[in-house]
């Protein structure tokens, strides 16, 4: 293969979760900026605007899904809209932080937390990666947190449910990659986003984060971008079974 070659996924299939905002958009977007089809699924089934307007600028379909993951009908209904398409790449973003104390954390919290971060993420990756295997060939993506390697605080089933990508991305690549499906996660660390909202509204925790984080900032959904389109890409097809952190450093700070 030729290395310019690495990075196209021009004519290949893109399901983004959560792709309306953050994280999940600015990955959609750069996807379809590199050539790939998208097929957004969100709440919502209304179009967000200036998507479609990248779409249409690259010569790329944009077709839209709606999804309400806390449900387990509406995953499995969206599963039977979707399992004739021909889907190439997978990205599970759509996420749930519910915040709670761990002592006051209820049953129903803990219940929609892991009903979306990380059920319906199996389901999808379980089911589209049946007609992936079929034609030999798929990419399988996971958004995970820097919460899958600590424990956090007040986001007990955000952090169980985070933690257990990293054992589901491990264990699918096992049986996955033998039939072309790479599996593989991404981490973000702190990033501006709907989902860290609470905690940029408290000084001192955002202080003593940024001054923990030795690229001197919290991250941006753009961030993310490129670890997204490398996963995506065939410059990935010998990386499976990798929780990818990008997090300015963070983690290792």
């Amino acid at each position: 293969m030729s290395y310019k070659e690495l990075f196209n996924v021009r004519g290949k299939t893109a399901l983004v979760t959560g792709a309306r905002k953050g994280i999940g958009f600015a990955i959609a977007s750069a996807l379809a900026e590199h050539g790939a089809n998208l097929i957004v699924v969100s709440s919502q089934q209304t179009p967000n605007d200036e998507l479609s307007k990248i779409a249409a600028h690259h010569g790329v379909t944009y077709t839209t899904f709606a999804c309400d993951f806390r449900s387990r009908q509406e995953t499995l209904d969206l599963i039977e809209k979707v399992k004739n398409l021909k889907i190439d790449i997978l990205i599970n973003n759509a996420g749930l932080a519910n915040r709670a104390e761990a002592l006051d954390h209820t049953d129903d919290l803990w219940d929609q937390t892991i009903e979306i971060d990380l059920t319906a993420p199996f389901i999808l990756s379980r089911e589209i990666g049946k007609g992936m295997a079929q034609r030999g060939y798929g990419k399988i993506i996971f958004i995970a947190s820097v919460w899958t390697f600590l424990g956090g605080k007040n986001v007990i089933s955000y952090t169980a449910a985070k933690t257990a990508l990293a054992g589901l991305t491990r264990g699918l690549s096992n049986e996955l990659l033998p039939m072309g499906i790479t599996v593989n996660a991404i981490a973000p660390g702190f990033i501006e986003t709907d989902i860290t909202q609470a905690v940029r509204k408290d000084s001192e925790r955002v202080n003593w984060i940024t001054g923990r984080i030795p690229k001197g900032r919290w991250g941006q959904p753009a961030d993310l971008a490129g670890a997204a389109l490398f996963l995506s890409a065939p410059a990935s097809d010998y990386v499976s079974g990798v929780v990818l952190a990008v997090d300015g450093g963070f983690l290792a700070n």
